[in-house]
This record gives structure tokens, sequence and C-alpha cells, in this order.
């Protein structure tokens, strides 16, 4: 018989490690937060606060301190989109560079905008003239900015943590942040559509716009005086005599605009003189009186 000597068996073979993505360090996440804070702080304090008042020419007019609270608009130019950009990176950096809870955050991105505006509102009290002006609505569209920027990082934390919900008191600044970006972002929604001009003033000039206290006037393609205005629009023919185009009533008195050619004796409602102000590329001249 031969003899049946057991197999010797084999090692397995040893499989290569599977590679592990790359993963950041929390405190070199923090420590480039932290520069990239800093590095915004000083943009920010730039923004808003430079030109200094000895460094201006040319003072500004007006009241310095806003308090009419108006419909936000998000989309509303350029003025309003740079006060909501400005504070995003305020609300994205934040959290990852303190440990605070999410309540101190959201006050934190009103209290940094409070804290400009009340600040421009000094200065311009200690200097005697509006350098800056406290705005209500800056302070809102701020507001909103920080708030979208804690939202979006808040996103990518709870993604990757999961935390548990805090309680029902603690949801409270939370639920108010929402309302308001919410309702920013309804009225934008909801805003009506930019006024239809006459056909002579839908294209509106590379040159000169003319200013007005609630508005502006430009040339219109045949010559017309197109008038754009707080409470609507209005195109005066070139050949229109002179007299009010447009008179408004509320509570602060009458407001009237109106054209004449140069030399033409122009009047208000009153019979009081007005000064006739140049509309380039119109034989026409604007005029506006409050009384």
């Amino acid at each position: 018989m031969t003899d049946q000597h057991p197999a010797t068996p084999h090692p397995p073979t040893p499989h290569p490690p599977t590679p592990q993505p790359p993963t950041l360090h929390p405190a070199a996440v923090r420590r480039v937060a932290a520069v990239a804070f800093v590095l915004y702080l000083l943009v920010l304090t730039a923004a808003a606060f430079l030109p200094l008042p000895w460094q201006t020419l040319a003072r500004g007019e007006g009241v310095a301190y806003d308090l009419a609270l108006r419909r936000p608009d998000l989309l509303g130019g350029w003025e309003a989109q740079r006060n909501v950009l400005m504070t995003v990176p305020f609300g994205v950096l934040l959290p990852l560079v303190v440990r605070w809870r999410y309540e101190v955050l959201v006050l934190a991105c009103v209290a940094v905008t409070l804290v400009i505006e009340s600040v421009q509102l000094l200065v311009s009290l200690a200097v005697g003239w509006p350098w800056r002006s406290f705005d209500v609505n800056d302070l809102l569209l701020n507001t909103v900015g920080g708030l979208l920027g804690l939202a979006a990082t808040g996103a990518v934390l709870a993604v990757l943590r999961r935390p548990a919900l805090p309680p029902v008191r603690r949801l409270v600044p939370g639920a108010l942040a929402v309302a308001l970006v919410g309702w920013a972002v309804v009225a934008t929604a909801a805003a009506p559509a930019a006024p239809v001009l006459a056909d002579a003033c839908a294209q509106r000039p590379a040159g000169a716009v003319t200013p007005l206290s609630d508005g502006e006037a430009y040339a219109g393609d045949d010559g017309s005086v197109c008038l754009v205005l707080g409470g609507g629009t209005a195109a005066v023919p070139p050949d229109s005599p002179a007299g009010a185009a447009v008179r408004v009533q509320d509570e602060d008195g009458t407001w009237e605009v109106g054209t004449a050619r140069p030399g033409e004796e122009a009047v208000d409602g009153r019979g009081a003189p007005v000064e006739l102000l140049e509309v380039e590329g119109s034989p026409l001249r604007v005029w506006e009186s409050r009384w």
C-alpha cells in the first residue's frame, strides 16, 4: 500500500490593500478656514469703511440713516446683490473656525452687519455729514447673505456628521432665520416686472442719464424725454409744450416733473419758476418741483 500524505496547505495569496480616499484632518481644515476668515474680514472692513471721511472729496447729502423697510429684492441690481454676497463668506467660514452652538452662529450673522451699520452711523454723526448711512435694508440683505452662507456650511456638516436635532426650544432662532430668508426669496420672486416704456423709450441710452430725486430721465430714440419715476413711467414727445408731465401727491406734499424747451418760461403748479436740467439727446429739458 502506498502511504497517503496529507496535502500541504498553501498560504492564501495576500491581496493588495484597498486604497482609502484621502481625508482632511479637522485641525488642518480649521487652520485653513481661520486664515481665509481673517483675510475675508480685512476685505469686508475695507469694503465697508473705505474711503475714510477725510479721504472723500465730495461730501454726501441726505440723512445719515434710513429706517424705512422696503420689500427685499435679491435680484434688484448690483447694490442689492453686493449687500447679499459680501456676507456669504462670513456664514460659510464662521462654523469652520469656532465651535459655537448654531443659534449663536445665527446671532453672529445679524451682529456683524449691525456693527458695520452702527459704526457707519456713528462716524457720520461724528464728522457732521452722512459719510455712510445706517440703512435697515442693507442690514436685512447682509443678514440674508450671512444666513445663506451659514446654511450652506451647515448642510455639508450635517451630511458628514449626521448630528441629532437640538431640542425644540433651540430651533426658534433657526426657524426665524429660515423665515427671513424665505421672505426675501418669495418677495424677490413676486416682485413686479420692470415697467414697460413707450417704444421710443424701450432702448436705454449708453450715454448720460439725468438723475431726479425719485427717478431719472433720458432721451428716447426720437428725442422724447423718457421719465422713469418711483410711481411709474412716462414718455414726453419732443414737440410737447412746456408743462408738467407727472404730478404725484402724497403725505409729503406735491411732486411735479415736467419738460420745457431751452429759453421757454417754465413754472410749476404754484406758478413758481423751476430750473431746467439738460437731457442729453433730446431738445427738451426736464424739471422737477416739490412743495
